[in-house]
């Protein structure tokens, strides 16, 4: 995310995160590393057997991963409640936001 607090710090004035590939590809990579230990280490989603990732520029730089995760068979999600026991989604007002209305 170009606006996270850690890569906006380090900007001089005028500058974007865009212009800054190495800052954001280092913060990138910390943020990613974490988020695989909170993943494969302290089992967010279950304990996991493997995992393999990927990661990608778009065409302004900025980096994203795919990431695929293989659980245990005793962590697979099984049914609708353990799905929704782990994702969260919300349809946006239309009064508030029509724009995100219409795009979903």
């Amino acid at each position: 995310n170009p606006k996270w607090q850690e890569v906006t710090r380090e900007l001089l004035p005028h500058q974007t995160a865009v212009d800054r590939p190495d800052l954001t590809a280092r913060i990138f990579h910390m943020k990613l590393r974490e988020l695989l230990k909170d993943l494969c280490e302290k089992h967010c989603f279950g304990k996991v057997v493997t995992f393999i990732y990927v990661i990608e520029f778009q065409k302004r730089g900025l980096p994203h991963a795919h990431i695929l995760l293989i659980l245990s068979q005793d962590s697979k999600l099984h049914s609708a409640e353990d799905y929704d026991a782990i994702v969260s989604a919300e349809i946006p007002d239309p009064n508030v936001h029509l724009l995100a209305y219409e795009t979903v």
